[in-house]
Protein backbone atom coordinates (compact mmCIF):
# COMPACT_ATOMS: atom_id res chain seq x y z
CA UNK A 1 0.00 0.00 0.00
CA UNK A 2 1.25 3.38 -1.03
CA UNK A 3 1.82 6.21 1.37
CA UNK A 4 -1.12 7.92 -0.27
CA UNK A 5 -3.59 5.00 -0.42
CA UNK A 6 -2.67 5.14 3.72
CA UNK A 7 -3.51 9.11 4.22
CA UNK A 8 -6.55 8.65 1.85
CA UNK A 9 -8.14 5.46 3.86
CA UNK A 10 -7.27 7.35 6.92
CA UNK A 11 -9.49 10.33 5.99
CA UNK A 12 -12.54 8.00 4.97
CA UNK A 13 -11.71 6.29 8.31
CA UNK A 14 -11.91 9.50 10.75
CA UNK A 15 -14.50 10.43 8.83
CA UNK A 16 -17.13 7.36 8.68
CA UNK A 17 -15.76 7.60 12.67
CA UNK A 18 -16.76 10.53 13.50
CA UNK A 19 -20.23 10.38 15.48
CA UNK A 20 -20.24 13.45 17.09
CA UNK A 21 -20.34 15.96 14.14
CA UNK A 22 -23.75 17.43 13.02
CA UNK A 23 -22.04 17.88 9.68
CA UNK A 24 -20.74 14.64 8.94
CA UNK A 25 -24.16 13.14 10.48
CA UNK A 26 -26.71 15.38 7.92
CA UNK A 27 -23.81 14.44 4.89
CA UNK A 28 -24.78 10.69 5.80
CA UNK A 29 -27.78 10.92 5.59
CA UNK A 30 -27.29 12.96 2.14
CA UNK A 31 -25.47 10.21 0.86
CA UNK A 32 -28.32 7.44 2.21
CA UNK A 33 -30.96 9.48 0.54
CA UNK A 34 -29.05 9.82 -2.55
CA UNK A 35 -28.87 6.09 -2.95
CA UNK A 36 -32.86 5.51 -3.07
CA UNK A 37 -33.00 8.61 -4.70
CA UNK A 38 -30.50 6.96 -7.65
CA UNK A 39 -32.46 3.63 -7.13
CA UNK A 40 -29.33 1.79 -6.39
CA UNK A 41 -31.67 0.39 -2.76
CA UNK A 42 -35.31 0.62 -2.27
CA UNK A 43 -34.03 1.70 1.62
CA UNK A 44 -30.65 2.43 2.24
CA UNK A 45 -28.89 1.23 5.52
CA UNK A 46 -26.44 2.92 7.50
CA UNK A 47 -24.41 -0.05 6.60
CA UNK A 48 -25.11 0.39 2.47
CA UNK A 49 -24.26 3.76 2.83
CA UNK A 50 -20.70 2.88 4.55
CA UNK A 51 -20.18 0.27 1.63
CA UNK A 52 -20.89 2.96 -1.13
CA UNK A 53 -18.94 6.04 0.96
CA UNK A 54 -15.74 3.36 0.84
CA UNK A 55 -15.94 2.70 -3.22
CA UNK A 56 -15.77 6.72 -3.72
CA UNK A 57 -13.13 7.63 -5.82
CA UNK A 58 -10.52 10.18 -4.06
CA UNK A 59 -11.01 12.93 -6.09
CA UNK A 60 -14.85 13.14 -4.45
CA UNK A 61 -13.32 12.49 -1.28
CA UNK A 62 -10.98 15.32 -1.37
CA UNK A 63 -13.90 17.68 -2.95
CA UNK A 64 -15.97 16.41 0.07
CA UNK A 65 -14.38 17.26 2.32
CA UNK A 66 -13.33 20.74 1.01
CA UNK A 67 -17.02 21.73 -0.15
CA UNK A 68 -18.84 19.22 1.51
CA UNK A 69 -21.03 16.36 0.04
CA UNK A 70 -24.21 18.76 -0.78
CA UNK A 71 -21.99 20.97 -3.01
CA UNK A 72 -23.37 21.01 -6.36
CA UNK A 73 -19.84 19.73 -8.11
CA UNK A 74 -19.37 16.53 -5.58
CA UNK A 75 -22.95 16.11 -5.79
CA UNK A 76 -22.86 15.73 -9.84
CA UNK A 77 -19.54 13.92 -9.24
CA UNK A 78 -21.64 11.39 -7.03
CA UNK A 79 -24.42 10.57 -9.61
CA UNK A 80 -22.11 10.20 -11.99
CA UNK A 81 -20.32 7.29 -10.04
CA UNK A 82 -23.32 5.80 -9.44
CA UNK A 83 -24.27 5.61 -12.77
CA UNK A 84 -21.15 3.95 -13.88
CA UNK A 85 -20.86 1.43 -11.00
CA UNK A 86 -24.90 0.65 -10.48
CA UNK A 87 -25.05 -2.57 -11.30
CA UNK A 88 -22.39 -3.01 -9.13
CA UNK A 89 -23.28 -1.01 -6.63
CA UNK A 90 -26.88 -2.46 -6.40
CA UNK A 91 -24.93 -5.74 -5.82
CA UNK A 92 -22.59 -4.39 -3.49
CA UNK A 93 -19.73 -5.76 -5.15
CA UNK A 94 -16.31 -4.60 -4.70
CA UNK A 95 -15.24 -1.94 -6.83
CA UNK A 96 -11.59 -1.05 -6.88
CA UNK A 97 -10.53 2.59 -5.32
CA UNK A 98 -9.51 5.30 -7.94
CA UNK A 99 -6.73 7.46 -6.26
CA UNK A 100 -6.54 9.66 -8.73
CA UNK A 101 -6.86 13.28 -7.88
Amino acid sequence: MSYKHNNLMAMRQNYWDDEHSSTVQTEKQFLQNLLVEEGVFKEASLEDTKYFFFTLPSIIIVKAYALGFHHSEVRRMLVKHIHTHKPALMKRAALKIQFKI
